[in-house]
């Protein structure tokens, strides 16, 4: 909603002064005081307002001071605030923050305003972590701007899914060389496969396997994984069997459940049982359904321990509240 149509509902209500203020809030010199006031007058239609507006709200009204670099924000702030009060979305927001936490929060804002780039980055990863990307995005840029590789990482992120932003390869690519060439693993990673697979870039598999060995060696499992299969497929390098299972081992002990369940796989084809079963459960303890449905599989059929049906059904069931479908079919089926 643009600011006239802010001004148009305030104007409805008889907050006419408000309205004024609120048009004059790009160029006051005193923004803090005309936002207060502006929340003041709307008080009566900010009481029951979603969560995470409510969270935006205590950390608006608490501000004292800001750089002015972060003028814009405190306007969208504001502004959002306004349009959730005067027009109510009908989606819910359920956040739940104790005092001492809401307290955090406010005062993570506060530094943030005031040009502090580690609080400007954790502030971002708070509203991700509440599903406000569209806020989360703008304190990555702020972040970015003073060279903090996790938030051009970010903004890699952001650019390549193209919800928040329109989806842009050529700045992908910029925000994850630039936080990649400041040491990022995971930037590091991404950087590569865009390599591999020839996004915005022209596909050069060599540089591929050169930067997936960098992004390995900061402790990527994914990175891990890809060089797995590189070596097992022969690309951008000869194929090595040998140094691929190492990389896919290196991986699931790294936390990579794709490779675990692969390694799992690859003990069931030859006939070992138990490393089968070893290789499932560590997929399955980090909770991935696909693992926990192998698992399943091992106590139904007897591969690598004995049948033990109460078992499969307690690793289908755990898969299937997870939507895995093949869990579900084996359910209905037993």
């Amino acid at each position: 909603m643009k600011h006239e149509n802010l001004n148009t509902k305030l104007e409805k209500i008889g907050l006419q002064e408000t309205s004024t203020l609120l048009r004059k809030i790009q160029s006051t010199d005193t923004l803090l005081d005309d936002v207060a006031s502006i929340l003041k007058d709307c008080s009566s239609y900010l009481k029951n307002i979603r969560d995470d507006l409510d969270i935006l709200h205590h950390q608006l009204v608490s501000l004292t001071e800001f750089k002015d670099e972060v003028r814009h924000i405190i306007i969208r702030d504001l502004c959002s605030i306004l349009e959730e009060g005067l027009n109510p979305s009908e989606e819910l927001s359920l956040i739940y923050l104790d005092d001492q936490e809401l307290e955090e929060v406010v005062s993570l804002y506060a530094e943030a305003m005031n040009g502090n780039l580690d609080k400007q980055l954790e502030l971002a990863h708070f509203y991700k972590s509440i599903s406000r990307d569209d806020w989360a995005f703008e304190w990555f840029q702020m972040a970015a701007a003073g060279e903090k590789a996790d938030a051009l990482y970010w903004l890699g992120n952001y650019y390549f899914v193209g919800e928040v932003v329109e989806h842009n390869l050529e700045k992908t690519y910029m925000y994850y060389k630039k936080a990649a060439e400041l040491g990022h693993g995971d930037a590091m990673n991404n950087y590569a496969d865009m390599y591999l697979r020839g996004e915005y870039v022209e596909k050069d598999e060599k540089r591929a396997l050169e930067l997936f060995r960098l992004a390995a060696d900061k402790g990527v499992p994914e990175a891990m994984y890809t060089l797995g299969y590189m070596y097992a497929n022969g690309v951008g390098t000869k194929m090595d069997l040998e140094v691929s299972r190492k990389w896919f081992v290196q991986s699931a002990l790294a936390g990579d459940v794709f490779a675990a369940n692969r390694l799992g796989h690859e003990a069931v084809e030859k006939g070992d049982g138990e490393e089968a079963i070893s290789w499932y459960q560590m997929a399955a303890d980090l909770g991935d359904s696909y693992g926990e449905f192998n698992l399943g599989q091992c106590y139904e059929n007897g591969i690598g321990t004995g049948v033990n049906m109460k078992q499969a059904k307690y690793w289908y069931k755990r898969a299937a509240l997870k939507g895995d479908q093949q869990a579900q079919q084996r359910l209905k089926e037993l």
